[in-house]
């Protein structure tokens, strides 16, 4: 039997791993508990995980993340629609992309949870979207970026999501592909090969997630000029080329 102190060693060195490639939450753009215009709203400012996740009370009616401490968005979209090859995105984005648009839609309040932190489970309601904040935390992805959106959130002028991904349509490569044999041959977060990045029902659809990791708080590769929670660093298009055979 293994003994305590050597699983305690092998997590050690497992987290000590993960920390290599991926950044902090705390102080990253999706720390709220940071943003002193939520701290009027005492019930659940302070604590950073819950703002999307909660140990108890969570909304299992939720299927696009683990312990889901916020409603689902109810609201209609705007899709993609068809791409140049004739491949169509789904009606409406998957639980996948729902959570991340949870927040980033323009129009779900960021700090509305279902469960608020202490012993009460009482849901907060929350009265700010994420163009009433003072700082950036990704923009109204919904919309016109630091307006509020009117009507549908508009998805049709980004990166189809809620789309099955096509090997050899319009040069998307093999969903074998080895991504470290690309670009600059370093490694993807949570990811070996293009299959790793698919999500959705099948797990064979672009989701938010495909490129994006919520939990990796640091620059891609430690610089000023890339983007929070990308999976890769998309300096020369090595991003998009994970998938993008051009």
């Amino acid at each position: 039997m293994i003994s305590n102190k050597i699983k305690v060693m092998v997590l050690a060195s497992m987290l000590g791993i993960s920390s290599a490639f991926a950044g902090p939450i705390s102080g990253s753009p999706h720390d709220l508990s940071a943003n002193a215009l939520l701290d009027s709203n005492t019930a659940d400012n302070g604590e950073i995980c819950v703002y999307c996740h909660t140990p108890h009370a969570a909304n299992t009616a939720f299927t696009g993340a683990p312990l889901w401490n916020k409603a689902t968005p109810t609201g209609t979209f705007d899709m993609y629609g068809a791409t140049i090859a004739g491949t169509n995105t789904a009606a409406t984005p998957a639980s996948p992309s729902l959570a991340c648009l949870s927040c980033h839609d323009g129009v779900s309040a960021i700090d509305s949870i279902v469960n608020a932190p202490g012993s009460g489970m009482n849901a907060v309601a929350g009265s700010n979207d994420i163009n009433s904040l003072a700082v950036d935390y990704g923009g109204n992805i919904g919309g016109t970026p630091g307006t509020t959106t009117v009507g549908n959130p508009d998805l049709t002028n980004d990166h189809p999501v809620s789309i099955v991904y096509t090997p050899g349509t319009a040069g998307l490569r093999p969903v074998a592909t080895v991504l470290t044999t690309l670009g600059d041959n370093s490694a993807w977060l949570g990811a070996t090969t293009v299959e790793d990045l698919l999500r959705g029902v099948g797990n064979d659809q672009v989701e938010c997630g495909s490129c994006h990791d919520p939990h990796n708080g640091g620059k891609t590769q430690g610089t000023d000029t890339e983007v929070n929670f990308l999976r890769h660093t998309n300096q020369n298009s090595y991003l998009c080329l994970g998938c993008h055979d051009k």
